[in-house]
């Protein structure tokens, strides 16, 4: 059976959500994950595709409330090409509109994000704030990475509590989703060149614009009670051991909390606020502002954007700004540091002493531990090579949602 489109077709999109973005609408299909931004028009012309009225009388109808001509076949053709039509005349084509999700997570989901949960994380948040405020030596350095006196062995156990406590992260994200019913998945990608791990939480576009912030911070919230709970321990423990442990989880936890305010990287932060701000292209119309404000270089595309969208970007780009502020903060004050000792012990190390001393071992564990970040930064690299492949064949409107 064909599934070509024509004017007597009559197509179903009756599972399609409508969300209200500014002055536009988002619609497409939360359990598959594929959105559009759209005009009012586009909005009532998915309205009358109710798997009842064929395209002209659809057609017909639009034409007579707008009075002028509007290409519904084009638009419906697109809608195809976006797998957003679940039937053509009586043929399905595509089944997957009807997925649940998975209903242990959705429990959870509904267990650490109820509104008693939600109200422990900000009451978590003003005490960890108090108590950095209260106990000064709570701020974490970066000789809190190293546990124990052997570097490479501390960057092991390092490396491998930070992508735990980075996959707790994006699990948060995971299950706040799917208490909105939403599908995700967590996924290795590149933010220009830092390595990062983030949640593909598209789906979210179909849910009203309040539902999606509690997903948004959900990390955030969780690496705010790690760190309370280490500070809590370093304040009450004797063990020495225990408190270096306890160091070396809040540094991770707050660094990680911290990067979200990194905006151009399209952190959580940057999702709260193009959520907020009704916007889907904000990190693109920043860039042209910024290549505009300071390049001196107007691209064309800036003169052909709406007003609203001209003023967002150009708050934006202050914060954008700051995000940079706050990238170099973190790496003068953390990583130059870390990379500096690290080195200069693992050289200093090969170079003093033989295979058979303890150093020399230790050291070779350093490199060991850099190979191994090289090979998941080269698996973010090629994940990320396949986003731009498939977002050069989506069509512009299209939404996207990982963080």
């Amino acid at each position: 059976m064909s599934s070509a489109l024509t004017l007597q077709s009559i197509v179903d999109c009756s599972h399609l959500s409508i969300q209200p973005e500014g002055d536009e609408f988002s619609i497409g299909d939360s359990s598959i994950g594929e959105f559009l931004r759209v005009p009012e028009v586009a909005v009532d012309v998915v309205r009358l595709l109710d798997g009842k009225n064929t395209l002209l009388q659809v057609k017909e109808k639009i034409d007579r409330k707008y009075g002028e001509d509007v290409d519904v076949l084009d638009f419906v053709e697109m809608l195809k090409d976006c797998d957003l039509i679940y039937k053509i005349d009586s043929e399905v084509l595509n089944d997957s509109f009807r997925k649940e999700v998975n209903p242990v997570l959705f429990r959870l989901g509904s267990l650490f994000f109820s509104k008693t949960a939600n109200l422990l994380y900000v009451v978590s948040f003003a005490a960890l704030i108090l108590l950095l405020i209260l106990y000064p030596s709570l701020i974490p350095t970066f000789r809190d990475m190293f546990v124990f006196e052997p570097v490479g062995l501390s960057g092991l156990i390092f490396l491998v509590v930070g992508w735990g406590l980075t996959l707790i992260h994006e699990f948060a994200h995971l299950l706040a989703a799917s208490k909105e019913k939403v599908h995700s998945k967590i996924r290795l990608n590149l933010r220009m060149i830092f390595l990062v791990a983030e949640t593909d939480m598209t789906g979210l576009w179909g849910k009203p614009k309040k539902n999606r912030y509690v997903p948004f911070l959900a990390g955030m919230a969780w690496n705010t009670v790690i760190a309370l709970g280490c500070f809590a321990v370093q304040l009450l423990s004797s063990s020495e051991l225990v408190i270096s442990f306890a160091r070396m989880i809040a540094l991770i936890a707050l660094y990680g909390f911290v990067w979200q305010f990194i905006i151009f990287l399209r952190t959580d932060i940057y999702y709260v606020i193009s959520n907020w701000k009704n916007t889907s292209a904000m990190h693109e119309h920043s860039l042209m502002f910024l290549r505009k404000t300071v390049l001196r270089k107007e691209p064309a595309e800036w003169a052909s954007l709406p007003l609203h969208e001209k003023n967002n970007a150009k708050w934006f780009g202050v914060l954008y700004i700051i995000g940079g502020f706050v990238s170099v903060t973190l790496t003068l004050y953390l990583q130059v540091p870390a990379l500096w000792y690290t080195l200069s012990y693992a050289i200093r190390s090969l170079s003093t002493y033989t295979y058979s001393s303890y150093y020399f071992w230790d050291s070779l564990m350093v490199v060991s531990v850099g190979a191994i970040e090289l090979v998941i930064w080269l698996i973010g690299l090629k994940n990320a090579r396949k986003e731009r492949i498939a977002q050069r064949n989506k069509p512009a409107n299209r939404e996207q949602e990982a963080i």
